[in-house]
């Protein structure tokens, strides 16, 4: 197995559509990287560079000690899982599992035992025979899986494989990506638009947008340490709640917005009293926002008149979508709350868990 290592990397179209700014990461030796961000962020391109599909601009890429922006894609030793499988349509899935082997002339007998147990392993062995039109969507991407795991390869790339899935299946596949990367015990780069599927699958996840790198974290690490508004308001679901307003001193530091004044929790008013009297965003997930029927015990709490607009039953739990003086606000509360369409429900701020970011770069404050 092998790391990947960018360093200074570029991608920039027809002189000047900046595709990818100025990359760096590394991604250690046997890791589950993914890479996450909107659509046209540049996280399949990063990952077509590493494949050798798309030629950088500048920089380097390195995968384990090797600098390899000269070297062809099959000679990178990696393999990769597209978004539409790829597949052969008129080879059986063993013909598609082997065919790359073929041309690099292994003998029949080291062709079969790859595949089979490649197919063991994603459990697929009875399929063997079919040809891909006689596949569900699922044993398809976990034919295009296997065709890669025959490479033994130091590193496997995830371009987005599980879009084509409907909602149940993903979530299968997704405990079976993971699972196949504990056993393989590879180094894994996943590109994904999913911000559910990068926090579940992910050992550190790299956030990008605009080209740009924004963030490299663990999952939680970037849930609960998030280094600007972008960061925060893309991981979570729902979004992460942001408020404009002031802080203010009146007695104490506090947050003037237009939901209300809230206070600062004693360890926030240290790093906030710089910020006294100039604008700020406040962010908050919504689950550190409470009904008051079913209130968590809470030292920094505070409530807010609001005006519910949606509701959400989700079985385990409800999701409100609130206006509080124009302000929209989403809450996740719990599922026996009696919350009704166009009625007040006052809801308790968990002020402990609030974020600050500046208002004009966005950067996190606290």
């Amino acid at each position: 197995m092998a790391k990947v290592t960018l360093k200074n990397v570029w991608k920039i179209f027809d002189k000047d559509v900046v595709a990818v700014e100025d990359a760096n990461l590394e991604i250690a030796d046997r890791e589950f990287m993914v890479l996450v961000g909107p659509s046209g962020c540049g996280k399949s391109t990063t990952l077509r560079m590493v494949a050798g599909l798309e030629e950088i601009t500048k920089g380097e890429i390195y995968i384990g000690d090797r600098l390899v922006n000269d070297v062809l894609p099959k000679d990178r030793d990696i393999a990769m899982v597209f978004q539409n499988y790829a597949l052969y349509p008129h080879m059986t899935v063993f013909d598609n599992m082997s065919f790359a082997l073929k041309l690099r002339k292994y003998s029949k007998s080291e062709i079969r035992e790859r595949v089979e147990d490649a197919a063991e392993i994603l459990g697929i062995t009875e399929l063997l025979g079919r040809k891909p039109k006689a596949l569900s969507g699922g044993q398809r991407q976990r034919v295009a899986v296997g065709r890669a795991i025959v490479r033994k390869p130091s590193v496997f790339l995830f371009d987005e494989p599980l879009s084509n899935l409907d909602a149940k299946l993903r979530v299968q596949m997704r405990a079976e990506i993971s699972r196949l990367h504990q056993r393989l015990k590879s180094t894994m780069v996943y590109v994904t638009h999913d911000q559910v599927e990068a926090m579940t699958m992910g050992d550190r996840i790299t956030v990008m947008k605009n080209g740009i790198i924004h963030q490299v974290d663990t999952p939680l690490g970037l849930y609960n340490q998030p280094r600007n508004r972008f960061v925060a308001g893309f991981i979570g679901s729902p979004a992460m709640n942001f408020l404009r307003g002031k802080i203010v001193a009146n007695g104490s530091l506090q947050f003037q917005g237009k939901a209300g004044t809230l206070p600062l929790n004693d360890e926030d008013k240290q790093f906030m009293k710089p910020y006294e009297g100039k604008e700020v965003l406040l962010g908050i997930r919504p689950e550190d926002i409470h009904a008051p029927d079913y209130l968590p015990d809470l030292d920094h709490g505070h409530s807010i008149a609001t005006e519910v607009d949606v509701i959400e039953p989700m079985g385990n739990e409800i999701f409100l979508y609130v206006k509080a003086a124009g302000a929209e606000l989403a809450a996740r509360v719990d599922p026996r709350q009696t919350a009704k369409v166009g009625g007040s429900l006052p809801l308790v701020l968990d002020m402990d868990k609030a974020h600050f970011f500046d208002a004009e770069t966005e950067e996190v404050l606290v």
